[in-house]
């Protein structure tokens, strides 16, 4: 089926990049700041020393989004898959009713920061799956917006349990729209789902 976008007021390719870009740092200079300091120990900027943050790892105070503590036994040590440092981006074309979900492996406590732009609002969830499941219909649901949308988000997220983290977009307007993900983080794969089999998606060592 075609669709007609010749009337689609969106920003340009340019300004859509500009834009993600200008969120991605803006998540970065959290993770380096922030998240790595608190959760993982590693201080490189000498800000988290300054905000009493590389403390916290050790005591397993940290609670942010999505985020557990260690259970009952468990030392809040990573594996060594967590400790892969992996970025990923992604450019996708929504037409009307469309929608496509992305999702990334991660291990319970590792860390990611993400930035998506939209050049119209998308209805959304983010939410994951754990490896271990009670029953295969179950997930967590970490956000939800199924009625407007948005065209934007970015931010930091803490795996609650190992299993695969992403969101699900679906365009419920009468346009096409373009929209364009970036991720950094501490997962090991990713897969694609956009109705059928999940497709696996190579991630790249951050260089």
């Amino acid at each position: 089926m075609e669709h007609n976008n010749q009337n689609m007021n969106a920003p340009s390719k340019g300004a859509l990049a500009k834009a993600t870009a200008v969120a991605l740092l803006v998540a970065l200079v959290l993770l380096f700041t922030a998240v790595l300091p608190a959760e993982y120990g590693f201080d490189p900027l000498r800000t988290g020393a300054a905000l009493g943050l590389t403390g916290i790892s050790e005591t397993g105070e940290v609670q942010g989004r999505a985020a557990a503590a260690p259970a009952p036994g468990q030392t809040g040590v990573y594996t060594p898959q967590s400790r892969i440092y992996k970025v990923d981006s992604q450019d996708f074309v929504l037409h009307p009713g469309e929608g496509v979900e992305m999702k990334y492996h991660m291990e319970k406590g590792a860390g990611m920061v993400y930035a998506w732009k939209a050049a119209g609002n998308l209805t959304f969830e983010f939410h994951g799956e754990p490896d271990q499941k009670p029953n295969k219909d179950y997930f967590e649901s970490y956000e939800l917006d199924d009625k407007t949308g948005k065209s934007a988000a970015y931010g930091s997220f803490t795996a609650p349990s190992t299993g695969i983290h992403g969101w699900f977009w679906q365009n419920k307007s009468d346009k096409p729209i373009e929209f364009h993900l970036s991720v950094a983080g501490f997962f090991d794969a990713a897969k694609m789902f956009t109705g059928g089999q999940p497709e696996d998606v190579p991630v790249e060592d951050a260089k």
